[in-house]
């Protein structure tokens, strides 16, 4: 079978630098199903990507003009991606989108091919973009209400929640496969890594404001309080870093925090994940979690904002729950994990019996084979 994937971003080699989850399953349902079917993905072109390559059996298209990683803005390149989308000659069996803007694009080569389209979903943002984004945000509005209004031929979504949001805006329900994202589990715990002597937290995020980082700002300057010498671990870039290195000084943390910015291998993410002693995640908006787990397989248990995504990823499994911006909540999670060797023990036992649900072989599979039905 030959597959088209169109994703905003991509890695560029089999060192999986990955900046979001989006990307990441992208990579792995690509690498697995490469291992038997013919898999072509088409994906914007950063500065000094090569226009095609070719790694693990996945051939890699990069479009449009070139352009930096971000997650805002970029509005000419992300166009240019589009258009240049459109036109991309090739033979393809099914094709499958997997953000909003390779939504167009997977739509688009569906409709010029006469192929099923399929939509991979992680979070539905209707009603949330202008929050989420600011003023540009309108016209992410405009896009996903029209992108839903398509006759696609399946959606596959990455949660129970996800599902249900898609209902809520009008998608038939039987078009809709749930199938979760997934981790490398064997990958991340034969890695070692040794753990940081002092107290440690992890957190691994876009450095955007939905996700809060500041809140976990305010929560180690409160752990401070009681454990002095903790350490925390910032992996991301965003447009907030310099708003965050304002607050960590404001709050005399700094030099209990370390921005590390972006890792180019998702191998050294994994490694600093692991020699922490606590994952900590204050993000509001997500489709899923897929980081929730990577802490589980990592044996490192985790604090996170209680919302539905992210108590169905986990199954209120490998960590503690806070409420959204409850600063003294989290920290208090966050020492709770810290400082009780049996709470530590007994999440770490849990998480890793209930990632083995998650591994990319099992979610590859899957979703394989709902593209072999869309084409019998």
């Amino acid at each position: 079978m030959r597959i088209g994937i169109v994703t905003e971003f991509f890695p560029k080699s089999p060192e999986v630098e990955v900046r979001g989850g989006a990307e990441a399953r992208a990579f792995h349902v690509a690498r697995e199903i490469a291992k038997s079917e013919e898999v072509t993905v088409f994906t914007t072109r950063e500065i000094g990507d090569q226009k095609e390559s070719e790694f693990l059996g996945i051939r890699v298209i990069r479009l449009g003009k070139e352009r930096r990683y971000s997650q805002k803005g970029s509005i000419v390149e992300r166009l240019s991606f589009i258009v240049d989308g459109i036109k991309t000659e090739g033979e393809l069996d099914i094709v499958d989108g997997y953000c909003f803007i390779a939504y167009p694009v997977a739509w688009l080569i569906s409709r010029r091919l006469k192929i099923p389209a399929v939509a991979t979903y992680h979070d539905v943002w209707l009603g949330r973009w202008v929050k989420n984004v600011g003023v540009i945000g309108i016209a992410g509005e405009l896009l996903e209400s029209f992108m839903l209004s398509r006759k696609w031929n399946r959606f596959i979504a990455v949660s129970q929640f996800t599902k249900r949001m898609l209902v809520k805006h009008g998608v038939c329900e039987e078009k809709i496969e749930v199938i979760p994202n997934g981790v490398d589990v064997e990958k991340i715990r034969k890695l070692e890594a040794k753990k940081e002597i002092n107290p440690t937290i992890c957190c691994i995020s876009r450095l955007v404001e939905y996700k809060h980082v500041d809140d976990i700002l305010r929560a180690v300057a409160e752990v401070k309080k009681e454990l002095p010498d903790v350490k925390c671990k910032i992996v991301g870039t965003g447009p907030e870093e310099e708003k965050l290195r304002k607050l960590a000084a404001a709050l005399k943390i700094e030099k209990n925090v370390d921005f590390l910015g972006f890792l180019k291998s998702h191998e050294k993410v994994m490694e600093v994940l692991k020699s922490s002693h606590v994952f900590c995640l204050a993000s509001t908006v997500e489709g899923f979690g897929i980081v929730l787990l990577e802490a589980m397989a990592a044996g490192v248990p985790f604090v996170a904002t209680k919302i539905e995504p992210l108590l169905e990823a986990s199954g209120g499994k490998g960590g503690l729950f806070f409420c959204p911006g409850d600063i003294k909540d989290m920290a208090g999670k966050i020492l709770a994990v810290l400082t009780d060797d049996n709470l530590r023990k007994k999440l770490v036992e849990e998480g890793e019996k209930w990632v083995e649900n998650f591994r990319w072989e099992k979610i590859g599979r899957r979703v394989l084979e709902v593209y072999r039905d869309l084409t019998k």
